[in-house]
């Protein structure tokens, strides 16, 4: 069985520098890169045991392909043809090569006969997922390859149970950041490679997979060979899971604390040293004010896993960090993504949309079910080739709404609601954001910390649709780090009614906040504050007024205006005129917009949004 193991991971490796399957026997010569050579060169029966996995991790080693700036044309492949057809090849076979040195160091399987198999057991497919990876001025850092598992043919109760994983939230993340420059701490991450295979796998849960694209390995009698999986591969529905409990408890167990309220925050502070670590998957974000408390956990962590030390944090989930911090401001920008969204979409925009919008939707348009097309309609045919684009826009859109751009917040939770079959007027819509982005693009989320300045609450609804929208703003030290623009889920019978489910939500929102500055050690002096332009939202948050006109909604009520008794928060009345929450409820008039905006860049700078 070990010269079966030994044959297959060299036709495995092997992979990386072929254009045509491999198969039991092929002699396979060539001298294109350092990659190949490691490969080549001895008989099979000349090689010892250790052989292939010291070629392995020597192919990944040796190939010194050097990344230039001109590399052309550079499409990401989505298969393994592809990427052997493209003119990057040689990267795209490099990152092969390291990907399967990697798989083979750690045993990720084990090599058994298909014949072993339990009757009805699943045997999985797997592929390569490729990616082109970038530093923050947009230069290319490596060429990515990683073998997923299609883990979509497992079944629940057979091959998985519990699959339930979660990252740290983007909310956690801007406080973290808002914080550390306003207390003048150190920022920097680290990179956990091929995280998901350092968990190993139940024995009693037996996995199949069938052999990396183009290998196809056979015994020394011609009998095909499958993967049987040892550790937790990417595309396994438990993968994540495994890998977050396997993490969690290397920092727990190091001494560090995990939030109650965001699982993915750890916290360790003791004799005035303080390190946090945001988790988002492999990527963590670390905050600290003691380098040698920062240099042992980042020693101890990588003698754990292997472990990429990145330093000073300047890229982030793509979002590129510059720091000043004399001034101890901080700003989180995705100029680059839009860049990168609007090259690989500009070609849909149509005479229509190609003048530049310096708001992201129409005024008072309201997207509805309506305009979606029949199902096996002509219309519905039409829209076929363009589902895939609205698709991708739309996620892109959301991941800038998510992170630093929270005036597409609305425009993107409208937009995202008819993903599956959208119409020619969703359509519209989207291609027009794309426009709109082309001006905004570059706008940064500043975070310039003011400690004079509390914990201050916006929040807005709209009634003019059958199921209102809310929209919040949460300012830290004047600095914006949470919002959302969120529909109501049920139909609320006059405005004063939508706003004051709308300041409900936004109560539990700042629940979350209070809560997690607590953990995070930080004094809470008096309620929190919460602005809204509705007189009657803000009387029933204080007493029971309006009985009759609200009776429906005492349970509701009763949280709100517990959280008010308890002076944990103060709602106040603010003018609809100056209510910058007011961009996440609607789409207003062009001239609304730029000036909520100039009101929001004003509150940011001076803390002041003209109160009634």
């Amino acid at each position: 069985m070990q010269a079966a193991m030994n044959l297959f991971a060299l036709a495995a490796v092997s992979a990386a520098n072929l254009h045509a399957p491999i198969s039991f026997g092929f002699a396979f010569v060539s001298a294109i890169s350092p990659v190949d050579e490691a490969f080549d060169g001895k008989p099979l029966d000349d090689r010892p045991d250790s052989w292939l996995v010291d070629a392995a991790v020597f192919a990944a080693t040796s190939a010194t392909l050097t990344i230039t700036a001109d590399l052309g044309e550079l499409d990401v492949p989505k298969s393994f043809r592809q990427a052997m057809r493209s003119p990057q090849r040689d990267y795209w076979r490099e990152a092969i090569a390291k990907e399967l040195a990697g798989l083979l160091a750690l045993e990720t399987w084990e090599m058994v006969p298909a014949s072993s198999m339990p009757p009805g057991a699943n045997l999985m497919h797997c592929h390569y997922v490729f990616a082109v990876k970038r530093k923050a001025d947009g230069s290319i850092e490596k060429f990515k390859a990683r073998l997923v598992a299609d883990g979509n043919t497992q079944k629940h109760g057979v091959d998985f149970d519990r699959v339930f994983a979660t990252v740290v939230k983007t909310s956690t993340i801007r406080l973290v950041l808002l914080l550390a420059a306003a207390r003048d701490y150190n920022l920097s991450s680290i990179d956990i490679r091929q995280a998901y295979l350092q968990s190993l796998l139940d024995p009693n849960v037996p996995l199949y997979m069938r052999p990396p694209p183009d290998v196809f390995p056979f015994d020394q009698h011609g009998n095909p060979l499958v993967c049987k999986l040892r550790r937790s591969l990417y595309g396994l529905k438990q993968a994540g899971r495994e890998w977050a409990a396997l993490f969690s408890s290397f920092l727990t167990s190091w001494g560090m604390t995990q939030s109650t309220i965001d699982p993915c925050l750890y916290v360790f502070q003791t004799a005035g040293s303080v390190l946090w670590v945001c988790v988002y998957v492999d990527d963590a974000l670390i905050a600290d004010n003691d380098p040698e408390l920062r240099a042992r956990f980042v020693t101890d962590l990588s003698a754990r896993f292997p472990t990429e030390d990145k330093g000073e944090l300047k890229w982030i989930l793509s979002v590129a960090i510059t720091r000043d911090r004399q001034a101890r401001t901080l700003s989180m920008s995705q100029e680059l993504y839009v860049v990168d969204l609007i090259t690989k979409f500009g070609s849909f925009l149509d005479a229509s949309v190609t003048r530049t919008f310096d708001t992201p939707m129409e005024e008072g348009l309201v997207l509805s079910s309506a305009d979606q097309p029949e199902i096996g309609s002509e219309a519905h045919a039409a829209m076929a080739a363009s589902r895939d684009v609205y698709m991708s826009l739309v996620g892109g859109y959301l991941w800038l709404a998510n992170m630093t751009h929270f005036h597409l917040a609305y425009p993107a939770g409208q937009l995202a609601r008819f993903l599956t079959n959208p119409g020619l007027p969703h359509f519209r819509a989207a291609l027009r954001l794309l426009a709109y982005l082309k001006s905004v693009g570059s706008r940064p989320l500043v975070l310039a910390s003011n400690s004079a300045r509390g914990l201050d609450t916006y929040v807005d609804s709209s009634w003019a649709t059958r199921f209102s929208v809310s929209g919040c703003l949460i300012f830290y030290h004047g600095c914006l780090f949470h919002w959302f623009s969120k529909m109501q889920k049920s139909v609320s019978l006059s405005s004063a009614e939508a706003e004051y489910f709308g300041a409900m939500m936004a109560a539990r929102d700042l629940i979350f906040v209070r809560d997690l500055l607590t953990e995070l050690a930080i004094p809470l002096e008096g309620p929190s504050v919460m602005w809204s332009d509705s007189k009657s939202a803000v009387d029933m948050s204080r007493d029971p007024v309006a009985f009759k006109m609200t009776k429906h909604i005492l349970r509701a009520a009763e949280f709100l205006r517990d959280l008010v008794a308890r002076l944990v928060i103060e709602v106040r009345h603010l003018s609809g005129r100056v209510m910058i929450a007011d961009l996440l409820t609607k789409a207003v008039a062009r001239v609304i917009y730029h000036e909520l905006l100039r009101l929001f860049d004003a509150y940011s700078a001076t803390g002041v949004v003209c109160p009634d």
